[in-house]
């Protein structure tokens, strides 16, 4: 395999709303909270913003990432679905942020 070094090219983390909302969704169920405590338990005064999340319409914030994990008893990187995806920099970026193909 031939490899090349590009000093622009980089991977781009990026979080999959969809898939996080399924995450969420499951450890929900696993930890048989209803909607309504989840509410009651990170103070939100309608419970429409996690219906959003579980339909990948919107992630948490980071605060209430923090929250359902603790709550959910699992980590914020299992709650969150990321991917790495090429990307390409207008400048240099940083050797430990390089992609090599």
């Amino acid at each position: 395999m031939n490899r090349t070094l590009d000093s622009r090219l980089f991977l781009n983390p990026v979080v999959l709303k969809s898939e996080t909302g399924k995450n969420i969704a499951e450890y929900i169920a696993r930890s048989n909270l209803r909607i309504k405590d989840l509410q009651n338990l990170l103070e939100l005064e309608q419970p429409q913003a996690i219906y959003n999340w579980l339909s990948g319409k919107d992630i948490p914030k980071v605060d209430n990432l923090v929250k359902l994990a603790h709550f959910l008893d699992t980590t914020i990187d299992k709650l969150v679905a990321v991917d790495l995806r090429e990307n390409q920099a207008e400048c240099d970026v940083p050797e430990k942020f390089l992609y090599i193909r």
